[in-house]
């Protein structure tokens, strides 16, 4: 859908603007009430499933498909977050979505309600998190949530945006190290271990980890959906986890255009493909051949586009 967006679209984008602060002030005042909520759902289903599983990642690995899988077996209370430290919280609208240190910030209810949990409980949790690839992991983010941050002022014209725009604004404003700042800035912080110095199995795909009251899974995203099953199961017998499938596409929040443009035109792009796939994380969580392999699929995909 590519030409001049309708006006109303323009209008309402340039009303975004004049939106801002009264977005602001409504945050301000739906925020603290929401995550009271949020910790009483909470404290209720520690009453009945007292043992708990973090599914903890960055935003868009495929986190919401494995907590469903998870869930479903009615043994845990399975809290999904992508962030508890402080240097990754939002404030608001006005304040830079990129860290000191090349990471993404993000706004949820769930941040602060989990870091409050994680300082007050004590016992045994079991965390999982997961790896996706640099590059599939900045194009899904930055469409995702492109109404909220990235595109926000250009949300409703954005389906009729030349992709060369897109994919300009994209390369401009994304915070494309963020995959991999995660892993040291984020989880490490959390659960006590930095995963980047530790050996992973490239070919497995996936690595447990006990370090202190955490019990960690380490998966990739590229792995099958029944490759995901098989490695919750080893790491939970005979808990009956359900099959894992696909669940909070793209699709749900951004018009599936705006992706499959950027997509394009990154993979036209062989230097920053290469550049994301040199990362600290993927060097480490993929093996060189498998890291040369997505490389090829990226650029496959667009030429063929």
């Amino acid at each position: 859908m590519i030409g001049s967006p309708p006006i109303a679209a323009r209008i309402r984008d340039a009303a975004e603007l004049i939106n801002t602060p009264f977005r602001f002030v409504q945050d301000a005042l739906r925020f603290p009430n929401s995550e009271r909520r949020c910790e009483r759902r909470l404290q209720e289903s520690l009453e009945r499933r007292p043992n708990v599983l973090m599914v903890y990642s960055a935003p868009k690995t495929a986190s919401t498909s494995v907590a469903a899988a998870i869930d479903a077996c009615d043994e845990f209370t399975v809290i999904k977050v992508h962030h508890v430290q402080p240097e990754f919280f939002w404030p608001g609208v006005g304040t830079p979505l990129k860290t000191a240190h090349g990471g993404m910030r993000h706004k949820a209810i769930e941040q602060r309600t989990t870091r409050r949990f994680l300082e007050r409980h004590t016992g045994e949790i079991r965390v999982v998190s997961l790896v996706r690839d640099p590059v599939a992991f900045n194009v899904s983010n930055f469409t995702y949530f492109g109404r909220a941050y990235w595109l926000r002022t250009h949300w409703r014209s954005a389906r009729w945006m030349p992709e060369e725009e897109l994919a300009r604004r994209f390369f401009a404003t994304f915070t494309h190290d963020a995959s991999s700042v995660w892993w040291q800035r984020e989880f490490a912080q959390t659960v006590g271990f930095d995963p980047l110095t530790e050996p992973f199995d490239t070919d497995a795909g996936w690595k447990r980890r006990i370090s202190g009251r955490f019990d960690t899974l380490i998966l990739r995203t590229d792995l099958g959906d029944q490759e995901k099953t098989a490695a919750l199961r080893a790491w939970l017998p005979g808990v009956g986890i359900a099959d894992v499938g696909r669940a909070n596409p793209n699709e749900s929040q951004s018009p599936p255009e705006l992706a499959r443009r950027l997509r394009s035109a990154v993979g036209r792009n062989p230097e920053y493909v290469r550049r994301m796939l040199d990362l600290p994380a993927a060097r480490h969580f993929w093996s060189p051949p498998q890291r040369e392999a997505i490389v090829a699929r990226w650029l496959k995909a667009a030429s063929a586009g």
